[in-house]
């Protein structure tokens, strides 16, 4: 492969993550699951044990949560390009959020670090999230969130894992 074409590809691969971003703090949901494939994977770095499986599901887990004014600031965003269809990547994630308000400025809870390893697919409407598996590998200024385990409905269990 050339090295502009692979150049390209960790462009717009490396895209994704930052999007992820925006579109989270925003609380655009579906802006945020277009950027999955329909048969994607996806596990939150709170509940990484527990991997949601489509699109839709993906997007209901932001539509359906309360209102919260987050931010997420993405770092270290490296791409592994496979080949012209996929494509690797691993990127560090700092968050910070506040149930208090949606209004800034607002004093955040704690802050949590961790990342995703993303693994990334080329469709007719452009590259995409195929899998993004998240973890907290730091976390300071209050405990971890006590986030009670989705159901398999929720989580798109037996829909074609």
């Amino acid at each position: 492969m050339k090295d502009r074409k692979r150049l390209r590809i960790e462009a717009e691969c490396g895209k994704l993550p930052l999007l992820f971003a925006r579109y989270a703090d925003n609380g655009d949901h579906e802006a945020m699951a277009a950027l999955f494939t329909e048969d994607c994977i996806f596990a939150r770095p709170f509940q990484p044990d527990y991997p949601f499986y489509g699109r839709d599901k993906v997007q209901a887990i932001f539509r359906d949560r309360p209102p919260i004014l987050v931010r997420h600031i993405v770092t270290n965003v490296l791409v592994e390009v496979i080949s012209e269809t996929e494509a690797k990547g691993t990127n560090y994630l700092a968050m910070l959020s506040s149930h208090k308000s949606v209004e800034p400025p607002q004093e955040a809870g704690g802050l949590y670090v961790g990342g995703f390893e993303d693994h990334y697919v080329k469709t007719p409407e452009g590259w995409k999230f195929a899998s993004r598996y998240g973890q907290v590998a730091l976390h300071q200024g209050g405990p971890m969130p006590v986030i009670p385990p989705p159901t398999d409905e929720a989580r798109g269990v037996g829909k074609g894992e």
